[in-house]
């Protein structure tokens, strides 16, 4: 039998970590202005910014590649030679310049839900010694929304005190939540929705026009929700909202979560956030608070299911209840 994938912290089930991504559509003026502050005077902390799924950490580690002294390869600026020595050494989370801060996990083995103080004091450990091999020290931070409040302090003296020859990447989908201490300390960086051409030419055979427009231009959202089992028939929206607005939650949550693929809290996670773009969805078409207040809650209620490790067919029967009371009050 093969060994179960290993799915990591800052990385979505069913695609391909960012780090291993070689492949880039769309975001040329951001990774031009990238590539250009490698030949200049490059400012020490970045913040790139957008909702979740654009690419942010795919384009942190086409910088932190070239950054690191890859060898070049491609049209676009920060293309490299995916069998590159420095490349493959990224791939294999082994070269001694790169530091990646990201959520750890907790004494029962699962993700915790944010990045511990300990782990980002690790980051300023890191940046106090020399690069190694003679060049920059990279650090990847993915996601600055992950921070407790004490971490997010104990970076903030890397952020006012950068040592020479060190750059930061902040990924961040969320820039308004953010520390202001840190924001102002950071050049942002904002990546935009993908036009819908360019999400067929990054998704290829993936790129059914339901997933499109699910998506709404996040390559990175279209490519987890296909690897999960996200047909064109559980992801049309319009068809979903109807449902939904008929009371009919419980069938729509119950078929997608046996449609999913994946262990039974990566299948409740899935539901759960395109339950939230359901609503979200919902909300728009009808004006009504009642679909607000239903996001609100499916939101608290995927974080109470990931700290308890609630039963998912429970936290599937909480979400069923909260979607029918939004509808009954349009109704």
């Amino acid at each position: 039998m093969a060994d179960k994938e290993i799915i990591e912290t800052d990385q979505e089930p069913g695609a391909p970590h960012p780090r291993l991504t070689y492949s880039f559509i769309g975001h040329e003026a951001q990774e031009a202005m990238l590539a250009g502050a490698l030949g200049g005077r490059m400012h020490h902390a970045w913040l790139l910014s957008g909702p979740k799924g654009l690419g942010k950490a795919t384009l942190a580690y086409r910088f932190a590649r070239v950054a690191l002294g890859a060898r070049r390869k491609g049209k676009r600026p920060l293309d490299v030679d995916p069998e590159d020595e420095v490349t493959r050494r990224i791939a294999a989370q082994a070269h001694p310049d790169l530091f990646v801060l990201r959520r750890g996990y907790n004494d029962r083995g699962r993700p915790r839900r944010e990045i511990a103080v300990d782990d980002a004091r690790e980051l300023g450990h890191f940046f106090s010694l020399a690069p190694s091999q003679g060049g920059m020290r990279v650090a990847v931070m993915d996601a600055v929304d992950d921070l407790s409040r004490n971490a997010a302090n104990a970076i903030l003296k890397t952020l006012e005190e950068p040592p020479p020859r060190s750059v930061l990447l902040l990924v961040c989908h969320a820039p308004g939540a953010a520390l202001a201490t840190i924001r102002s300390r950071c050049r942002r960086l904002a990546l935009k929705p993908l036009s819908d051409d360019q999400m067929r030419a990054a998704l290829g055979g993936k790129s059914d026009e339901a997933l499109l427009k699910l998506s709404k231009g996040r390559p990175g959202r279209a490519i987890a929700l296909h690897g999960q089992g996200v047909d064109a028939t559980g992801a049309d929206l319009d068809d979903v909202l109807r449902q939904l607005q008929r009371g009919e939650a419980r069938h729509v949550l119950m078929s997608m979560y046996e449609r999913l693929s994946g262990e039974p809290f990566e299948r409740l996670a899935a539901v759960l956030d395109l339950a939230a773009e359901w609503t979200r969805g919902a909300g728009a078409d009808n004006l009504s608070e009642g679909w607000a207040d239903a996001w609100s809650a499916l939101e608290q209620l995927r974080i109470e299911a990931e700290d308890l490790d609630m039963d998912p067919r429970h936290a599937l029967a909480r979400a069923v209840s909260i979607l029918d009371r939004a509808a009954a009050a349009k109704r």
